[in-house]
């Protein structure tokens, strides 16, 4: 009887010390030595028939035991496993050999993560408000007339609103920064470019706009040069001096269509007659812009809390299926071969170590973020609707046919798989974990006041987390990264 002792070890890792009987072993080394007899020629023996003395003398005895262990170790570790019930997510992270008399192995295996979101439902956040500005509507009526406004050549130096056209080369030079890497140069130009002037608005090169301004038509070349600087400024251009060479062919007057009823009638938008609906359009499709910003940036707040209360442990394995699924985004799928991914490498100029270096911190975010999400949804016992699952398929199938009669039951089988079911039920559940999160931190005291005292208040769920064997958390991990990144960039 094979005997066992496991140990939990940090990082959600279990150690397994597994010695196997001798009886076993021996089996393999005679496994072994059959099966090398039948690869090597061995004089004076047919193959496969060897003795296995002289196995062990044409081939050595520790080739016959490392073939042997080759072949034995998986099994063993594999009836570990599941002999102590153990929930792993991966391969072994470390296997050594403890011994050889008694065979000893002891085989690091990756275990499902565990989440303690601690006191979660203690979490409130005020969320922000804001309202268009009069100033903003302007702004967006002022776009409107700009995208049918007339310009003419004009005989002076360069004004506010102003469009030049002209050669230019903007030249910065390359600069060590500060942790001793280096700033590439940068070299650029463009002949008979069109670009407007006008202020708070980047005309080719940060706080340019400002000293064009009074420059005229000329045949020769108007040298500016200046350093960089600016709150918005990268850091790799903040401080650089830049070189800014124009030669300035002609200098063009912008004349805007006069806001009337007319011009908005011209417009031909439905339902839009006057300037005064063409304001109260503007303002709603300004105001869903700030609420979904708004939205956006208060549950990545909230979801950054929630991640500072929680307690996370999770295995190396995770962060690093998160990064093959990023390069596997990234490179357009074409990770899935070797050529492939050596060819994408090539074309983004990095080696796969540099690359996996780079997406390390945003994969353990996204890992991390998916957790939290996945255990809340566990806690507040938030289901998937299989119903709003079919609708969105529904919805897709009808996007892509038009209504087209005939190419349904292609379109369903290309679209209706597993792995999309999975995909949308596993964004559905988050957004949901996200909205119900959103719905804590903005219960206030009364309300909460008012739950904790109702005879017909919802029984708590357990706040503390647990070993989580659910395909979610494990199986499926990298689609639930998949899903977790879109809804970052969307929600």
């Amino acid at each position: 009887m094979t005997a066992i002792t496991s140990e939990r070890l940090p990082d959600s890792l279990v150690s397994l010390e597994i010695e196997v009987e001798p009886e076993r072993v021996e089996k393999s080394m005679e496994k072994a030595v059959r099966k090398i007899s039948q690869q090597v020629k061995i004089k004076g023996f047919r193959p496969g028939k060897a003795p296995r003395r002289a196995v062990e003398a044409f081939v050595g005895e520790e080739q016959v035991f490392a073939t042997a262990i080759d072949e034995l170790l998986p099994l063993v570790v594999e009836e570990a496993v599941k002999e102590e019930g153990i929930d792993i997510v991966g391969p072994a992270e470390d296997v050594d050999l403890k011994s050889r008399d008694p065979l000893v192995i002891v085989a690091k295996m990756p275990i499902t993560p565990t989440v303690d979101l601690g006191e979660y439902e203690a979490l409130r956040v005020p969320k922000q408000e804001l309202s268009v500005s009069e100033e903003q509507i302007a702004e967006a009526i002022l776009n409107v007339q700009r995208r049918f406004a007339v310009l003419e050549p004009i005989d002076r130096s360069v004004e506010w609103n102003d469009y030049i056209r002209g050669d230019f080369r903007v030249e910065i030079p390359e600069r060590e920064n500060e942790s001793g890497s280096t700033d590439e140069a940068v070299d650029q130009s463009e002949e008979d470019t069109e670009f407007p002037v006008r202020e708070n608005e980047v005309a080719l090169l940060p706080g340019l706009s400002e000293k064009l301004i009074g420059l005229g038509v000329s045949e020769d070349e108007q040298v500016i040069e200046y350093e960089l600087s600016g709150e918005d400024l990268p850091e790799a251009l903040a401080g650089r001096i830049a070189k800014f060479t124009i030669s300035i062919k002609e200098v063009k007057e912008e004349t805007l269509p006069t806001l009337d009823d007319e011009f908005v009638i011209s417009l031909d938008e439905e339902g839009i007659a006057t300037v005064s609906e063409l304001e109260a359009s503007l303002s709603k499709q300004l105001q869903e812009s700030i609420d979904a910003k708004i939205q956006n940036d208060y549950r990545e707040e909230i979801l950054d809390l929630l991640l500072a209360t929680a307690s996370i442990e999770y295995p190396n394995v995770l962060v690093e299926r998160a990064i093959d699924q990023m390069i596997d985004r990234e490179s357009n799928h074409a990770s899935h071969t070797q050529e492939g991914l050596d060819q994408w490498l090539e074309s983004v100029g990095q080696t796969e170590d540099e690359v996996r270096a780079a997406l390390q911190d945003n994969a353990t975010i996204s890992l991390r973020r998916e957790l939290v999400l996945s255990e809340l949804s566990t806690v507040e016992k938030i289901e998937v609707d299989a119903e709003a699952v079919d609708e969105q398929i529904d919805a897709a199938i009808e996007s892509i046919t038009s209504g087209q009669e005939g190419l349904e039951a292609q379109a369903r089988q290309l679209i209706d798989t597993p792995d999309y079911r999975r995909t949308l039920a596993s964004q559905q559940v988050i957004d949901n974990a996200l909205a119900r999160l959103e719905e804590i931190c903005t219960t206030d005291s009364e309300e909460l006041v008012d739950e904790s005292e109702s005879s017909d208040a919802k029984p708590k769920a357990s706040r503390r987390g647990s070993r989580r064997s659910k395909a979610a958390a494990t199986e499926d991990t990298a689609s639930e990264n998949d899903a977790v990144s879109e809804n970052n960039e969307a929600s």
